[in-house]
C-alpha cells in the first residue's frame, strides 16, 4: 500500500511540477519563424519535463500568426510534416485535422481550434466521439486512399520504433529493460518479415483532451499531432485513444497475435514507468510473461 501511494504521490508531484513550470511561464519571450510567417505572443505547452517540451522531444508552443490563435510544433521528419500536409483536407471518416496556417522543414503551424474537448462535453456527445474516432482508425486500415498514402509516406514517422523504443534511451542498457526489448524486437522482426503486421497511417494519441467538437461546425477535430506517421503503431491506435481498448478484431481481420499486442503495451507502459521513476513498476513489466 505504501509502494502504491508513493507512486500516486510521485506522478502526481511531477504533474504539479509541470503545470507550476507552465504557469510560470505564461509568457514566452521572443518570437518563431516558420516559413515567411512571424509566430508571436507565445505561450509554452507540453511541459512534462520542461515548459513548452512534450515527452516526445517535440518543442509545443501556442502563439499568434498572421492574427489568428495557432499551435507550434516541431516534427520528427521533413518527410512526416510531408505527410501532416498530405492528410489535410483528405474526406476522413469521423474525425478531422486542425487546418495548417504553414510549415517548414522542422515545424508546423495549425490554427487553434475554437470548441469543447470531448472530456468536458455531455456523455451522448461523448459516445458520438468515440464513433468518430472508431470510425476513422478502421478508415485508416481499409479506406484505398489512405492505404496508398500509407505507402507513400512510410518511414516518416513511426510509433514503435521512433517513440516507443527512442524514449527508453540509456534505460536500454539495464539488464532488464534489455532483455525485454531484444526480445520484443525479435518478435516484431519475425512478423515483419511475415508480413503479418501491414504499414497503416497511425495516430496513437486520440485522447479525450486531443479531440475538439468545434463551435463553428460541430465537427470532431483533432489538434494533437506531433506524433501522426505510418507503420505497425496502429495495433495500439485504439487502445491509446479515448476508447481505451482494442476494436474487434473483425473490424481489420489481421493476423497479429494478441501476445505482440500486449507486449507492445507493455512497450509503452514501461517507457511511461521510467518516465515516472517508477522503477518497480518498470522491472514488474519487463518480467511479466
Amino acid at each position: 500500500m505504501a509502494d502504491i501511494l508513493a507512486t500516486v504521490l510521485s506522478k502526481l508531484g511531477g504533474r504539479l511540477q509541470a503545470a507550476g513550470q507552465r504557469r510560470a511561464l505564461s509568457s514566452f519571450p521572443g518570437t518563431i519563424r516558420v516559413a515567411d510567417c512571424l509566430v508571436t505572443d507565445l505561450k509554452p505547452l507540453g511541459g512534462y519535463h520542461q515548459p513548452g517540451v512534450t515527452k516526445a522531444g517535440r518543442l509545443s508552443f501556442a502563439g499568434m500568426c498572421q492574427g489568428r490563435k495557432v499551435k507550434i510544433y516541431s516534427a520528427f521528419s521533413k518527410a512526416q510534416i510531408d505527410l501532416r500536409l498530405a492528410v489535410q483536407g483528405h474526406p476522413f471518416a469521423g474525425c478531422e485535422f486542425a487546418p495548417v496556417i504553414t510549415a517548414d522543414e522542422h515545424l508546423v503551424v495549425e490554427a487553434w481550434v475554437e470548441g469543447a474537448p470531448v472530456a468536458a462535453l455531455p456523455h451522448a456527445q461523448q459516445l458520438e466521439a468515440s464513433e468518430a474516432v472508431s470510425s476513422f482508425i478502421i478508415g485508416n486500415q481499409h479506406e484505398p486512399s489512405l492505404l496508398a498514402l500509407a505507402s507513400q509516406y512510410a518511414g516518416a514517422f513511426c510509433y514503435l520504433n521512433d517513440y516507443l523504443l527512442a524514449r527508453l534511451g540509456v534505460w536500454r542498457h539495464w539488464g532488464d529493460v534489455g532483455a525485454f526489448v531484444e526480445q520484443w524486437q525479435i518478435e516484431y522482426q519475425a512478423l515483419l518479415s511475415a508480413g503479418a503486421v501491414p504499414q497503416f497511417l497511425s495516430h496513437p494519441d486520440l485522447s479525450a483532451a486531443n479531440l475538439i467538437r468545434e463551435h463553428a461546425t460541430g465537427h470532431w477535430l483533432i489538434i494533437d499531432n506531433e506524433l501522426l506517421g505510418v507503420g505497425a503503431g496502429w495495433i495500439l491506435d485504439a487502445r491509446n485513444s479515448l476508447l481505451k481498448r482494442d476494436l474487434p478484431s473483425s473490424s481489420t481481420a489481421l493476423d497479429v497475435p494478441m501476445s505482440f499486442v500486449e507486449k507492445t503495451w507493455r512497450l509503452r507502459q514501461l517507457g511511461s514507468a521510467l518516465d515516472a521513476n517508477d522503477f518497480k513498476l518498470a522491472a514488474s513489466l519487463c518480467r511479466l510473461h
